[in-house]
């Protein structure tokens, strides 16, 4: 199975290749939209960062191993995420479909923006490690459950989402 992915990748990288098309000039409403979802990702690294500290958990399988890295992993695998969109784009763009690349651009920078704004949120409602009264740290939080689009975080206890 692998060598077969492996040879399909490898002609389709053959053919592209062998095409010529000419480079388009990229719009500033593109490039706006590339830095958006470039800021979008590192917040969501951010606050994913922060989130791990305060006893949360990845549940995505892909992303997990990336995050329990620390923060050279979880760099590494922002980068990875990154560049994929960025690849699945210059090969729409590449084969003439403009309209497709942009909507693919701007959905995947709609749901980040929606996976941030979920992390916030929960960044929001979550304890740090120190108790309100400010008598000391708390006690351990039970496990809480929170799934979100592109990233979905555990807190070890009891379930509640």
């Amino acid at each position: 199975m692998r060598s077969r992915v492996f040879v399909i990748l490898l002609l389709g990288a053959g053919i592209a290749a062998a095409q010529e098309l000419p480079d388009a000039p990229i719009s500033k409403a593109t490039w706006t939209t590339f830095a958006g979802l470039g800021a979008e990702i590192v917040a969501d690294s951010v606050t994913t960062r922060i989130l791990y500290q305060r006893r949360y958990d990845e549940l995505n399988p892909l992303v997990k191993p990336f995050v329990h890295a620390g923060v050279p992993g979880q760099a590494g695998g922002s980068l990875l995420g990154a560049a994929a969109v960025g690849g699945v784009w210059l090969v729409l763009r590449r084969t003439h479909h403009d309209r497709a690349a942009a909507w693919f651009l701007r959905s995947v920078a709609a749901g980040e923006g929606g996976n941030v704004a979920r992390q916030f949120m929960i960044l929001r409602t979550s304890r740090n490690g120190n108790d309100p009264s400010g008598s000391g740290p708390s006690q351990p939080e039970p496990m809480r459950r929170h799934r979100t689009h592109a990233l979905a975080l555990n807190v070890r206890g009891a379930d509640v989402l």
